[in-house]
């Protein structure tokens, strides 16, 4: 078998978790054992006692389902040492909020341990990662499931002031993958996994494009990386029924290169873009009221299958060259244009001040409007060469799970067409970074991308 890609990821950087790398910059990762076999745990639990003392206090966190999945069998053989255990309840799940965080913290603090341990891979992780981060105490993680890519990265979901946000978290030192834990983990998990790696397709094409239009730093060993491990997995998961070990490796491999990709470039853009804008709004405005279906992942690929009727449309439509007066005939229009605050439509204002802070990150005037169109102009070719392969083969990807029986429709989730919509006509002001939806505004285009993705919602 051929080394993970995770591996092959991580054999470029030194001891000290240093890169110099051929895009200019110097990437760093903090992760030191990664551990991805059949008896992940039985592993994890030998280098924990040989590492440290029988005195050693580890306080562990669970919720239910993990600690069934998981964390008794790890506690169990961790037992010589001394244990600090705190179970969350699976029903109604844990929310990564800055609440429980610092209750969490005072848990910690109280309890005074070496070493903190998260069992489980999503939320269960990220509020384990940010509690590290705040009381300075070094973390594990037990990843139960490949559902999600964040366990590797250097940052947490929390919940903030009603919105959700990336802030940073202290990098889990050790991350041990069971691979007999996660192969059986809920087809639901599973799939909402499989959904997640369908946003690194969109990624891919929109970082290139933001390489194009604004000169936005691109780094092509974590891009590559992470869309690879993505395909990958999601051919793996053809074998889902007649090899869930091999499709389970080849998951955990995705998402683990994911995590180390964003860690090592200090942000998401290698493994998240417009549908995660999408997916993130969703979250924050509680709009699935349909609990198991209510998964990080699962709303990943509803966007992504949203995201790719518009991006397909849009792209079709710049297939034959603007006539010379467009670039003029755009700038007058923006200069009608009256700004955000006073052209917000009524469903965004509970959101204002979201807008409000992203963007404020931008910054964009006319003059960039008209640098932006020349740059269009010279590269629309290379544009086209860039997005309709990627979108063809997100297509693909999308028919695949469809055998799979993902749940795509955004009815079965539960999402009201107006919540449902409201983001994707929305994307370039919930978040400060360049996608397509900003390509298609500065063309005076977005509307049309728009009522392609409200059209596709209503067909389904």
């Amino acid at each position: 078998m051929d080394r993970p890609i995770y591996q092959e990821f991580l054999s470029h950087f030194d001891s000290e978790g240093r890169f110099s790398c051929p895009c200019g910059r110097t990437h760093t990762v903090s992760v030191r054992t990664v551990i991805v076999e059949a008896d992940g745990l039985e592993q994890g639990a030998s280098l924990l006692l040989k590492a440290v003392g029988p005195d050693a206090r580890v306080w562990v966190l669970s919720d239910e389902n993990t600690e069934h999945a998981a964390g008794s069998r790890w506690k169990a053989m961790i037992s010589p040492l001394r244990i600090v255990s705190r179970v969350l309840p699976a029903h109604p799940r844990p929310v990564p909020g800055a609440e429980l965080v610092e209750e969490l913290d005072r848990d910690v603090r109280a309890a005074k341990p070496d070493l903190l341990v998260s069992v489980g891979s999503g939320v269960i992780s990220d509020l384990v990662k940010r509690v590290s981060l705040e009381t300075g105490v070094e973390n594990w993680c037990i990843a139960t499931a490949a559902s999600v890519d964040a366990f590797s990265s250097a940052t947490s979901a929390i919940h903030v002031g009603g919105f959700h946000n990336a802030v940073p978290a202290a990098v889990s030192k050790t991350i041990i993958c069971d691979l007999s834990v996660i192969e059986s983990a809920p087809d639901v998990m599973i799939l909402a996994g499989l959904g997640d790696l369908l946003a690194k397709f969109i990624a891919y094409l929109d970082w290139n494009l933001s390489r194009i239009m604004t000169g936005e730093h691109y780094c092509q060993l974590a891009s590559s990386a992470a869309l690879e491990s993505a395909r990958l997995a999601l051919s793996a998961a053809r074998r889902l029924k007649d090899e869930p070990r091999e499709a389970a490796r080849a998951m955990t491999d995705a998402v683990l290169t994911s995590g180390l990709a964003m860690q090592a470039i200090g942000s998401s853009r290698p493994a998240a873009s417009a549908e995660h804008t999408v997916a993130h709004f969703w979250e924050i405005a509680d709009a699935v009221p349909v609990e198991r279906l209510d998964l990080h992942g699962i709303l990943v690929g509803v966007a992504s299958r949203m995201v790719l009727a518009g991006y397909k449309a849009f792209y079709r439509s710049i297939e034959k060259p603007r006539p010379r007066e467009a670039a003029s005939a755009r700038l007058t229009s923006f200069d009608a244009e009256p700004p955000w605050e006073q052209s917000i439509e009524p469903w965004l204002m509970p959101y204002r001040e979201k807008v409000r802070a992203e963007m404020g990150l931008r910054k964009f005037d006319k003059d960039i409007l008209s640098d932006r169109l020349s740059r269009f102009d010279a590269s629309r070719e290379a544009i086209l060469e860039l997005a309709l392969p990627a979108l063809d083969e997100l297509s693909g990807a999308v028919e695949q799970l469809l055998q799979l029986r993902y749940p795509f429709s955004p009815g079965e989730l539960g999402i009201t067409r107006e919540l449902c919509l409201l983001p994707s006509r929305n994307a370039r002001l919930l978040r400060s970074r360049y996608s397509t939806f900003d390509l298609a505004y500065e063309l005076g285009l977005q509307q049309g991308l728009s009522d392609e993705i409200e059209r596709y919602v209503k067909s389904v």
